[in-house]
């Protein structure tokens, strides 16, 4: 995944992983299940996980104070997509992860770092 973060620029990178310093052992565990989920449904080749990079920027660009919010992302990355069956892979992410967020009782806000 190292090649897919040259899509982002230095400084969404210092803030992603300010972030994740930040972050309790929980919140980690739940970014780390989530992004699980999204490549079991995408797959691991370079494209899913340019994807998992994107939506990681959406995150940094709105200002998120947790990577455990990765879930509420994902749908962002339809925007993003041009490829039918891409879009259909996100869909069901986005359908899977939900489930993941209400069984594990995670927000269904993002939860924004006032600046």
């Amino acid at each position: 995944m190292v090649a897919s973060l040259d899509i982002l620029d230095d400084e969404k990178k210092k803030r992603i992983i300010k972030i994740w310093k930040d972050m309790n052992e929980a919140d980690k565990a739940h970014f780390i299940n989530q992004v699980a989920l999204a490549l079991s449904v995408w797959g691991s080749d370079k494209k899913a996980k340019k994807m998992v990079v994107k939506i990681l920027g959406i995150m940094t660009d709105n200002g998120t104070g947790t990577l455990a919010d990765f879930g509420l992302y994902v749908e962002k990355a339809l925007k993003l997509e041009e490829s039918d069956e891409m879009k259909n892979d996100i869909k069901r992410a986005v359908l899977i992860i939900e489930g993941y967020r209400v069984k594990n009782a995670l927000s269904s806000e993002p939860h924004l770092e006032l600046v």
